[in-house]
């Protein structure tokens, strides 16, 4: 894969002259436009990201369960660069932290961006129009997710609508999200109106282990999508772990570039709250396509760094970067504080990667965060140890200790966090500069600079409110997902 670095977006001031105890910049830095200054960077990199996955499906192109649209974006014009106007990035600066240097790459700072997965959705649904254009197919996307990414594609199939890109009928999303995290799901006219809602369903799954949701659309795409492309035409696409985002992740590591330049001899650290790492691989294959000189290939004492950043419910990418393996034996004993209704580590064995105290040994601090022993697990452990970093987990009382802290270093950034902890909604922002902090603290990170990557950060006092009870579908197996996506697809005189 031969790509090109192209640059545009405009260079921020120099966030890394700051030294000492130096307040962040009173005023948000501007954001830049990655998605539309790197297109064709994007476009090369779907392409060629796609190539292995079908070679290693030669069946897919034919076989309705495992159909995904080829490789192929359109081309940018004045319709397109609205519809990825969502899309926007920056790099602030915050206040250091015990001599340590941190940056706010900011990848969900577009207009009514809630999480990293906007730029991801943007560019599946524009694949999706692709595919529309070139072969008449219409699309419809199975999208199971802990929240996020389906809000990301009912923002993006809606806009998509909008932009005149695509019709009603010609990319739809069928999102099934576990009932714990479907307070995630922000409302739009996608659920308010009501043949857009019937449409584009909200599926609710309400089984014992979150995750199951993937398990549920696997199962109905190997079962029902062939009777459905045979009784409508619509091909049905089951997104798992889509190219795409990993295409518009690789993007982190030129706006990192444009707005900070190459890395300290000492390194320099990306640290995020992670579930599979994937968007740490995205960077990392950035990173190999650009330097600060727009070379392809840097590599050095300076590269990236990552430090892994979980949560106890599933500290497995941590485990497997520790251990090996993805054995719960790798977490610290704890003990129970009957006074203080706390779990502690024996004090004699304190395990720096883990949390000293928690409420819970196996707590869930954020539900978006489900996914149990990642197929990128190998993947990820190679990444930190070829290139340096390390793994903590957090627990929601390491996280409350220090929100007061958070709060006050993001303010001045324009990340607005609500007063009372119980309002937020979206935790993996606090987890990784809890993380950061508590590695700093710990001796676990000794790297003079530290770019906290935003995937998420909103509060339950924003301006959209979840999807009301009223307006989702339920279903917990494959004859009742059956009956929603049915519905869906009734406009197309199809009864099944």
């Amino acid at each position: 894969m031969t790509l090109t670095a192209h640059t545009g977006l405009v260079a921020h001031p120099d966030l890394a002259a700051h030294t000492g105890l130096a307040a962040a910049p009173q005023q948000p830095a501007p954001a830049g436009q990655p998605l539309t200054c790197h297109w064709d960077t994007v476009r090369a990199l779907v392409r060629a990201l796609h190539e292995p996955t079908a070679a290693a499906e030669p069946g897919a192109p034919q076989e309705p369960a495992a159909f995904t649209p080829d490789g192929e974006l359109p081309s940018l014009d004045g319709p397109l660069r609205t519809f990825l106007a969502p899309a926007a990035a920056r790099i602030v600066r915050l206040p250091d932290y015990r001599g340590t240097r941190l940056h706010l790459l900011d990848m969900c700072h577009g207009p009514g961006s809630r999480s990293v997965q906007s730029g991801g959705a943007l560019v599946m649904v524009a694949r999706a129009v692709q595919h529309v254009r070139r072969t008449g197919q219409d699309v419809t996307l199975l999208a199971p997710s802990s929240g996020n990414r389906a809000t990301a594609l009912r923002d993006a199939v809606l806009r998509a609508q909008q932009c005149g890109l695509a019709g009603p009928d010609q990319v739809r999303v069928v999102s099934l999200v576990p009932a714990c995290s479907r307070h995630k799901v922000a409302d739009s006219a996608l659920a308010r109106h009501p043949q857009l809602r019937r449409r584009n369903p909200l599926v609710v799954y309400h089984g014992s282990e979150p995750g199951a949701v993937h398990e549920l659309a696997a199962a109905y795409c190997r079962e029902r999508a062939r009777t459905l492309r045979t009784g409508t035409g619509t091909a049905l696409w089951y997104v798992r772990d889509p190219v795409d985002q990993r295409a518009v992740d690789a993007l982190r590591a030129f706006v990192e570039r444009d707005a900070l330049g190459a890395a300290p001899a000492a390194g320099r650290v990306h640290a995020q709250a992670v579930a599979t790492g994937s968007g740490l691989l995205g960077h990392r294959l950035g990173s190999t396509l650009v330097d600060p000189d727009g070379v392809v290939g840097s590599a050095g004492p300076a590269s990236a760094r990552y430090l892994l950043v979980q949560q106890l419910h599933n500290p497995d990418l941590v485990l497997h970067l520790l251990t090996g393996s993805f054995s719960r034996e790798g977490v610290p004993p704890y003990e129970y504080d009957r006074a203080r209704r706390v779990h502690r580590q024996p004090p004699e064995s304190l395990d720096p990667h883990f949390p000293r105290t928690t409420h819970s040994p196996e707590e869930i601090l954020e539900p978006t965060f489900f996914t149990r022993a990642p197929g990128t697990a190998p993947e990820t452990s190679a990444l930190v140890r070829t290139h340096g970093g390390g793994g903590i987990v957090v627990s929601r009382y390491e996280c409350l200790a220090r929100y007061p802290s958070v709060r006050a270093m993001l303010r001045p950034a324009g990340v607005e966090l609500p007063a009372d902890p119980a309002r937020l909604a979206e935790w993996s922002l606090v987890m990784a500069l809890t993380g950061v902090m508590n590695a700093v603290q710990r001796g676990l990170l000794a790297e003079p600079e530290v770019v906290v990557h935003s995937t998420g950060s909103y509060s339950a006092d924003d301006d959209r409110a979840p999807v009301p009870d009223t307006r989702a579908r339920y279903a917990d197996s494959v004859d009742e997902l059956h009956a929603v996506v049915s519905r869906a697809l009734a406009p197309h005189g199809w009864r099944p």
